[in-house]
């Protein structure tokens, strides 16, 4: 097992960095990425889903206080789900439902953002930071639904899009490692748990005196150890099933090719699958 720095950023969320006196970490983060300052006043705790252990463990709820003086809640989740969509969409839904109590007004329904750490490849696309927001787009004229003055001195938002769920997805995996501005070192870290010494991010430097490996108790070293070893175990399991749905589906392909006639060299260059194998379909 090779020496290590630092711990990796999943496991430090479920162990290190649900602590006050570690806050500064996620704050360097989260400001970095929504350019603006934010301080995190407490990371609530989930009142209708305790029995999701594993969600529990792999998502942080922080309640903030942004520049403006706004309370937002903001979701941060790190996992190697491949659900992935599915499961931030029903995450954020959770957040609100939990912090709209019985006889609040709908004007009370709090701000959430969900970021998501990501390091399995998912979906399709160049970028390797993705912003989704929700608006409201006229089929006929293409223009934006705003609210109304009166609409706007009821609630804290100026925007429709500033009263749904934002979205901010990180691939991880995608980054080319190359450092071009402080949110960039944060993900070069995230990726490659190192921090080079002409980093200046904020909250960067806490996280490399706080996610030191040798910071760590010896009785942490031995959790933060067996994590890793189930970790790989898991990716390795869901390699494994990956490339059996793969194979499957070349198998499907050829069989299709088949019955319409096509010739087994031409279905061989199309799904890579040997003569043979066309042959005892």
């Amino acid at each position: 097992m090779r020496n290590r720095q630092y711990v990796s950023f999943d496991w430090a969320i479920k162990r290190l960095l649900r602590s006050k006196a570690n806050f500064g970490v996620l704050e360097g983060l989260l400001s970095e990425l929504l350019k603006e300052n934010i301080t995190i006043l407490e990371v609530l705790e989930s009142e209708t889903n305790k029995d999701f252990k594993k969600h529990k463990q792999n998502v942080v709820d922080l309640k903030v206080k942004n520049s403006r003086d706004e309370i937002v809640i903001i979701e941060v989740q790190y996992d190697r789900d491949y659900s992935f969509f599915h499961c931030i969409l029903w995450s954020t839904s959770r957040v609100i439902t939990e912090h709209l109590h019985e006889g609040d007004d709908y004007l009370q329904i709090p701000k959430v953002i969900s970021v998501n750490l990501i390091c399995f490849d998912l979906g399709e696309g160049e970028d390797y930071i993705y912003h989704g927001s929700t608006s409201f787009k006229g089929i006929h004229k293409n223009d934006i639904l705003q609210l109304k003055e009166k609409e706007r001195k009821q609630g804290v938002r100026d925007k429709v899009e500033q009263i749904f769920p934002e979205y901010y997805l990180i691939k991880i995996n995608r980054f080319d490692d190359l450092a071009k501005d402080p949110l960039d070192e944060w993900i070069y870290f995230l990726k490659n748990e190192e921090i080079k010494p002409e980093f200046t991010a904020q909250g960067l430097q806490e996280a490399g005196r706080i996610l030191a490996y040798t910071q760590l108790t010896q009785e942490e070293q031995i959790d933060y150890n067996n994590y890793l070893d189930n970790r790989r175990r898991r990716d390795s399991e869901l390699r494994t099933k990956f490339s059996e749905g793969l194979e499957k589906g070349k198998l499907n392909i050829a069989r299709s090719m088949k019955r319409e006639g096509i010739s087994a060299e031409l279905i061989q260059k199309c799904t890579n699958l040997s003569l043979d194998e066309i042959d005892k379909l």
